[in-house]
């Protein structure tokens, strides 16, 4: 060994000293010391020469059929422990990615294993001299290298991980090297052309490493013997998925260099795994689909953020089997028909991974005797079963899992034979391509062959779990649409946003396919915000002139709404199943639909996911406890409502019947920037953000400026920019939570939605507004307390976080400009009819109105008797006689001036222990006081206090929660104080509202 290296340091000094030279100088003498210290291991050096493209590492150890590990250079006078910008960046990713690396710059050797660094010599020093002390260190370091190498895997999830972290120095590469690889740039943009128009970069990288790992995977159950890359285009993946087998072609022909290391990688360890262990543990048995938790540990080791942001998610299967279960038993007892029937066409037009598809098959498999099974998969089950996915990888994924099915019951597809399972978005048809090469022309043809399938084959069931995501329709599904959008006033909306959720539109689509065909059944697990949302009244309506039976299984679920059951999913939003039954053909009344819903947490008494998934797998649609429900106009909930007092109810002014103008609470797009406790703190902020001398790439990474669909600060800040300077002035107060005041810099720019018609009433001079929300999410609601009073801004999660629990502003007055003198003239925001009501009824001004609005929305009376109807839309004032009125008024106007921190007395601080950072926010009963850490306390607060809710928020707790992390100051002690005064204050108030007795 020392005389190999004392070799090994001439021949780097004499290069060093011929003066030119670069990183790659070094690379030969590197290469022969590799070859002659690993030359008795058997085990042979690649050498990735003259490439500097981005994506491989520089050489590639490989012995036994199996790959040792990699080594990266440097340049001989780069620092190691001090790599910066891309150099970084590539090193990171090799540590995560990269079980076994070497990193050196020919003097030092670093070796990172599983991502840590576990040995570091330096053999030559800087004159370039072998450090013969260090030799045993580096034969150590190289014994430790070889030690680790590509181990036989077992388990499924190993394999996963293994597999996850390769796909993302795919990915990685591909993204790197787009622009420059023109056959690569083609097919993403045959991608966009055909299949995804908006598909972006990162995506179209997402969708190429996931195939070429799932189809390398796929190629190993399906050959025998060892992969190569010749082997997988050709034999591995069947012909019939042509658009697989296309890009697999490419990879055989000529891969670079920066992909073909890692397809090379990947080949090796799928020619180390135990594959028939493998394939035993995807064998289905009772509720756990070994398939489906492998895809699930792939993309969460891969990237549980794309997993999130396109909601995949795979179905639980007691979810999937209840309802291919219900819609097997509705066929054969509604119908006289079962799954593998003749005429009877199955759809799930979002297959992701081929569950619900894989399930009908095992359902069929139950039913009929298996010697005809084949017969009736060949004759009927492959014509009659189809699917749409948008998502090229769980296509694959569907088409893998579906095969790998059949291969258990010893059935295997030939030549042209596949599951009619298509790569298209089922919300959309074919355009008129611009290209027509022959991967463009392959992805016509399946997608010529999907849109025959939404236009003219009839389908009897259709079955899925949607996705969820937000986003505008496009082409014919928006015609569609149109019959959700039109009618029951849901028009004149002015957020109608939920109902461009995909969901939604795939609801549609089923009803559609099944008005097509004149009969059949929906069966869908979907989030639940139609059940009772108020924009949604027009669909439920919908949904019942066409279906003639509806079941809804709430599964509830919902953290959103402040649900503390369980979900059957890992997601926030809550779920249901929905089964529409369609008996007969044509239209008829919605009255005329019989609409039954169960409740697993209310009717069942079930919270935990694993009692949800006990009783969908014991129970069907058969032998579900239903309650009918008898939906009406206007809003044809399909959750069980008390409106017994509806006609009385309705007899009272609504907020919007007596304000002319209202809008949303202001959102900021991000508020640990953009709203700030200090003014000075918001000041410096602004200022930094509209200084041109930073670039916004930097003030967005600084200040986590995100861009987003929904609001691009990129964007935003470039405006803001060309409007001008910082201006003192535009720095105001916000009511950002209850009694919680901080600042804001209001610039339409900056600001994702300032709404300045609403708030320029709280700008332009004095004035005060009722804060209220539409509609209550909350299934827990114990009172309706969604109301505050405001004198300025106002944030739209003034009273809850919740999507559905936005605030809205009912400016008192307007200021509006004179068109003739030009002068801002203050003018009331009443209603011209109710203006002369008030004035006839009660000699009353704007504000003593107000005044009265506020003390009824305080009546624990009001609220308790309408609590269903508070829930629904924006609250309905009552109109007493007169005596009645100037009771409510003069309460209303204490709780007004209150809750506006009028004249209220400075109170005494009772405070124990002098830590005042907040860490913690938690209650102490003994000592009746809020703890805010281990040492201090905050005394006087009594219980019912700390309990006092304003909507969603414990007030108190609310306050010293968004102060976590932070050092209380005397102004805001001397604040909680105060609030803790007016809580106490209003809580008496309110009794005395409960006394009075409205005539």
């Amino acid at each position: 060994m020392k005389a190999v290296l004392k070799n090994y340091a001439k021949e780097v000094r004499e290069i060093y000293n011929e003066g030119e030279f670069s990183e790659y100088s070094f690379r030969t003498p590197l290469e022969e010391l590799l070859k002659n210290i690993l030359n008795g291991c058997d085990v042979k050096v690649i050498h990735e020469s003259g490439r500097e493209d981005f994506g491989a590492p520089d050489f590639k150890i490989k012995g036994k059929g199996k790959i040792v590990g990699y080594i990266e250079t440097k340049n001989i006078d780069v620092d190691l422990h001090k790599l910066s910008g891309r150099d970084k960046e590539q090193l990171e990713r090799y540590k995560e990615n990269i079980e076994n690396l070497i990193l050196t710059n020919y003097k030092e050797f670093i070796l990172y294993q599983y991502g840590e660094k576990v040995e570091d010599v330096v053999i030559l020093d800087d004159n370039l001299n072998l450090i013969e002390a260090n030799i045993e260190k580096f034969e150590r370091l190289i014994e430790r290298f070889l030690s680790l190498s590509t181990p036989e895997i077992k388990e499924p999830t190993k394999l996963a991980e293994f597999l996850a972290k390769r796909a993302r120095l795919l990915r990685d590469a591909i993204l790197e090297n787009l622009d420059e690889n023109e056959e690569i740039k083609a097919l993403y943009e045959a991608f966009k052309e055909h299949l995804i128009s908006d598909m972006k970069k990162e995506e179209f990288a997402d969708a190429y490493a996931q195939t070429i790992v799932y189809g390398l995977f796929m190629a190993r159950f399906n050959i025998e013997g060892e992969l190569t890359k010749e082997k997988v285009a050709f034999k591995g993946i069947p012909k019939s998925l042509r658009v697989i087998h296309e890009i697999f072609k490419h990879i055989a022909s000529d891969l670079p260099d920066y992909l073909d290391w890692i397809v090379d990688e990947i080949i090796t360890i799928l020619n180390n795994i135990d594959i028939r262990k493998i394939e035993d543990s995807f064998k289905i048995v009772g509720k756990e689909d070994a398939f489906l938790h492998f895809y699930e540990d792939f993309l969460a080791s891969y990237n549980p953020e794309l997993r999130k942001s396109k909601g995949v998610y795979y179905t639980p299967l007691p979810v999937v089997e209840f309802i291919v279960n219900s819609v097997d038993e509705i066929l054969k007892d509604r119908f006289g028909k079962r799954l593998h029937d003749e005429n009877v066409r199955i759809l799930d037009p979002a297959t992701g991974t081929g569950t619900f598809l894989a399930t009908v098959l095992e359902r069929v498999h139950k039913n009929v005797k298996h010697t005809l099974f084949h017969v009736y998969l060949k004759e009927r089950l492959l014509k009659n079963i189809y699917g749409f996915e948008i998502l090229i990888s769980p296509y694959l994924v569907a088409h893998l899992k579906l095969s790998m099915l059949l291969h258990n019951w010893h059935i295997t597809l030939r030549g042209e034979e596949r599951f009619n399972v298509y790569l298209t978005n089922a919300l959309d048809l074919m355009r008129s391509p611009k290209q027509s090469g022959l991967f463009e022309r392959i992805l016509d043809k399946e997608r010529e062959e999907a849109d025959k399938v939404k236009k003219e084959v009839n389908i009897f069931a259709v079955i899925g779990n949607p996705p969820y995501e937000v986003r505008a329709s496009e082409g014919w599904i928006h015609e569609l649409m149109k019959d959700y959008l039109l009618g029951l006033g849901v028009e004149k909306e002015k957020k109608k946003g939920a109902l461009q959720d995909e969901y939604v539109k795939f609801i549609r689509f089923a009803q559609w396919k099944i008005e097509q065909n004149g009969k059949g059944i929906v069966g869908f697990i979907t989030n639940n915000s139609y059940l009772d949302g108020l924009v949604h009244r027009r669909m439920r309506q919908c949904l019942m002139e066409v279906f003639d039976e509806i079941y809804i299984l709430n599964l509830h679920g919902n953290v959103r709404r402040g649900e503390k059951d369980e979900n059957v999913f890992d997601i926030q939003q809550g779920v249901c199943i929905g089964i529409f039954v369609k008996l007969r053909e044509g239209k008829h009344k919605a009255e005329d639909c019989k609409v039954y819903y169960y409740s697993i947490v209310h009717d069942a008494g079930l919270t935990k996911r694993e009692d949800k998934y006990e009783f969908l797998e014991n129970n069907t649609i058969k032998t579900v406890e239903w309650k009918e429900l008898k939906p009406k106009e206007p809003y044809y909930f399909f959750v069980p409502k008390d409106l017994s007092l509806e006609d009385e109810y309705n007899k009272f002014l609504k907020l919007t019947d007596i304000f002319k103008i209202y809008g949303s609470g202001i959102v900021s797009g991000k508020d640990d920037a953009l709203i700030q406790f200090e003014k000075e703190k918001i000041k410096s902020i602004i200022k930094d953000i509209l200084n041109p001398n930073v670039s916004i790439e930097k003030i967005q990474e600084k200040y986590k400026l995100n861009d987003t669909s929904a609001w691009k600060p990129s964007e935003r800040i470039k405006k803001a920019r060309r409007d001008g300077e910082f201006k003192e002035e535009k720095i105001m107060k916000i009511l950002y939570r209850p009694f919680d005041i901080r600042y804001v810099y209001y610039d339409n720019h900056l600001l994702q939605r300032a709404l300045f018609d609403t708030m320029k009433h709280f700008i332009l001079g004095e004035n005060i507004g009722l804060a209220s929300v539409r509609q209550i999410s909350s299934s827990n609601l114990k009172e309706f307390n969604y109301t505050l009073i405001t004198d300025k801004i106002t944030d739209r999660c003034l009273l809850s976080s919740a999507t559905r629990e936005g605030v809205y502003i009912f400016p008192l007055y307007q200021y509006i400009e004179n068109k003739i003198t030009k002068e801002i003239q203050k003018v009331p925001n009443i209603k011209e009819n109710v203006l002369k009501l008030i004035k006839q009824k009660y000699n009353a001004t704007p504000e003593d109105f107000l005044y009265y609005i506020y003390a009824i929305l305080h009546d624990p009376k009001y609220r308790e008797k309408y609590k269903e109807f508070l829930k629904i839309d924006f609250p309905r004032i009552p109109l007493y006689d007169k005596e009645t009125f100037e009771k409510y008024k003069e309460i209303g106007k204490k709780l007004v001036e209150l809750h506006l921190m009028k004249n209220i007395p400075t109170q005494d601080i009772d405070i124990e222990g002098n830590n005042l950072k907040v860490e913690s926010v938690k209650y102490d009963k003994k000592k009746k006081g809020v703890k805010i850490n281990k040492e201090t306390i905050l005394l006087g607060i009594d219980e019912n206090v700390w309990e006092f809710k304003i909507g969603g928020y414990k007030v108190i707790e609310k306050y010293l929660k968004g102060r976590k992390g932070r050092k209380l100051t005397i102004d805001e002690l001397e604040h909680i104080y105060k609030v803790v005064y007016i809580i106490k204050e209003t809580i008496k108030l309110m009794r005395e509202l409960e006394k009075i007795e409205p005539q």
